[in-house]
């Protein structure tokens, strides 16, 4: 398990060309350190992170992040949760959907919207530099 990422268990291919991915958030994600003490939650950013990270691997989405739109956090994510993450890529408006839900109801959702071409992947580690 890496220090930043989620486990897959398992992922649905829908006809329509998307694709559902089922999660485990482990406690032990150093990314609940300090988010916050006492009541440790998944930041927002990870869960953009990772709906762009794995959208663009799943996908095969080739082009560099614009810009968020429609962003909402229903509901937070705590440890040790169980996430079924749907991802739907629009290449018409070049604009990955996502949803973050769980038997708690809907956690996360909106879109990622890519342009311009680039040589590369979106990124494999939060918070670091793939230079």
């Amino acid at each position: 398990m890496t220090e930043f990422l989620p486990l897959i268990r398992s992922e649905e291919i829908s006809h329509e060309g998307g694709v559902t991915l089922h999660l485990f958030v482990p406690a032990e994600l150093s990314l609940f350190a300090g988010h916050f003490p006492g009541l440790p939650l998944l930041p927002g950013v990870a869960q953009i992170h990772w709906a762009a990270l794995l959208g663009t691997e799943r996908l095969r989405i080739e082009t560099r992040f614009t810009r968020l739109l429609n962003i909402k956090f229903q509901k937070p994510v705590l440890p040790d949760t169980e996430l079924d993450l749907t991802l739907n890529w629009d290449a018409t408006r070049r604009q990955l959907a996502f949803t973050y839900t769980s038997e708690a109801g809907c956690h996360a959702s909106g879109k990622i919207e890519f342009g311009g071409k680039f040589g590369g992947k979106f990124g494999g580690k939060l918070g670091g530099n793939d230079a």
